[in-house]
């Protein structure tokens, strides 16, 4: 009996140990296997795609944690499929309500930009889409752009976190600078779905910049339009505060801030004449109703530099701007050579109005010591500035080009033609 017995046993304990140890550790084994196939891995950036609507490229991926991805060598494509971003590591971290990403270092251009910036929008408006709150925290982002002379110039921000929270009827993505910059930098974009779905939807920006943000990245964020590409160079910045809703289709907000290092060349290469140089705008209150602004005031400054005499002369003509003494010795010159500029700029329902700087003597610009050019005697309607950036041949008003854009977001001109009316009719422009 003692041999059968222990037969008996011995065959209990090898199944015992066969169904729950070895087995289950086969299962285990295959599961690991399969986790780092590569059929895992597409399937894990299938369901990205979907999600975000973009091609994405994995080289691999590893679970550090339950619940979390850690995939390598990631690349976001536009919906072209040409690449914008590079990322080296990326945690992905899911549950019920919420997704978590971590990126380490992010180096983001233009294109880069563009595409994060029209994530973003999705999000805000597609709630029946992206269903989670997304977090993603960036420990190193530095902004990349192609300057002068096709120089690659780099820009570091430092560590950045995203949020995009939903609460009831709004939805929000909020953009903020972490560590040293806590609270100093920082993009808060409110929608309320609620107006949105009676048609009146409502979108509030509340934005803080205080290190400079290269224009070319604001220029893709904002995307296509004539506002969002004012040539003002690749080497340009923009740093300060903003607050604006948009109601029924029309922005409505204020502005303060700074647009330094303006390329001149730049700004005037669409004219016939242009100028050389780098120009500072401080921009002291800039406020705007319905998608037209209410009141500017701005002061300009550039040091030395040059202006072909075509746009100075258009400048006395077009715009009312009275010729120096340094104007009317370089008679017969193509280009003058101005010392320094400095003007103080007003715009608003009266007109624009142009205060030269006291430390010019009252003038705007100075050439050798004497004036190059004096502010208009008063107040000059706003469709002049539109007029001096007109094409050449037209006729009534700007008809395309920045002249067009200008005449849009002017301040509506009802004062400026009975002041245009008294001063005998619209100005031609100048031969441009």
């Amino acid at each position: 009996m003692f041999v059968p017995r222990s037969a008996r046993r011995l065959r209990i304990v090898r199944t015992l140990f066969v169904a729950g140890v070895l087995l289950p550790s086969v299962m285990l084994a295959a599961w690991a296997v399969q986790r780092r196939s590569a059929g895992h891995r597409a399937a894990v950036r299938a369901g990205w795609e979907q999600a975000l609507g973009l091609p994405i490229g994995v080289a691999s991926l590893e679970h550090p944690l339950p619940g979390v991805v850690r995939a390598h060598g990631c690349g976001l494509a536009a919906a072209d499929g040409r690449p914008v971003l590079d990322l080296a590591t990326v945690d992905v971290e899911t549950s019920p309500t919420e997704v978590r990403l971590g990126i380490g270092a992010l180096a983001c251009d233009p294109a880069g930009a563009a595409v994060l910036a029209g994530l973003a929008g999705e999000w805000l408006l597609r709630g029946a889409r992206f269903r989670r709150d997304v977090v993603i925290d960036v420990a190193d982002l530095t902004w990349v752009v192609h300057g002068p002379a096709g120089r690659i110039e780099r820009v570091a921000v430092g560590p950045v976190r995203i949020e995009c929270v939903a609460q009831g009827d709004a939805r929000a993505v909020r953009i903020a600078g972490r560590g040293e910059r806590a609270g100093d930098d920082e993009v808060r974009l409110v929608r309320t779905a609620s107006a949105a779905a009676a048609g009146d939807e409502r979108l509030e920006v509340e934005a803080s910049c205080t290190t400079p943000l290269p224009y070319p990245i604001l220029a893709a964020v904002l995307g296509p339009g004539p506002g969002a590409t004012l040539p003002v160079g690749a080497a340009a910045t923009v740093s300060g505060r903003l607050t604006a809703t948009r109601e029924r289709g029309g922005w409505t907000g204020a502005a303060r801030g700074r647009l330094a290092a303006v390329d001149l060349a730049a700004c005037t290469a669409a004219l016939p004449a242009g100028a050389a140089g780098t120009l500072d705008v401080g921009v002291r209150a800039l406020e705007w109703r319905d998608g037209r602004i209410a009141a500017c005031e701005a002061v300009c400054a550039a040091a030395a530099g040059r202006v072909d005499r075509r746009l100075l002369e258009a400048l006395v003509s077009t715009v009312g701007c009275r010729a120096g003494a340094a104007y009317l010795a370089g008679v017969g010159d193509r280009d003058t050579a101005f010392d320094e500029l400095a003007c103080t700029l007003r715009i608003d329902g009266r007109g624009i109005e142009v205060a030269g700087a006291p430390a010019l003597g009252g003038a705007i610009a100075v050439a050798g010591g004497r004036g190059l050019l004096d502010p208009p005697a008063g107040a000059v309607a706003a469709e002049r500035l539109a007029w001096l950036l007109a094409p050449p041949g037209a006729v009534y008003v700007p008809s395309s080009g920045a002249g067009t854009w200008l005449m849009s977001v002017l301040p509506s001109p009802g004062a400026a033609v009975e002041r245009t009316s008294a001063a005998g009719g619209v100005p031609g422009n100048a031969g441009f």
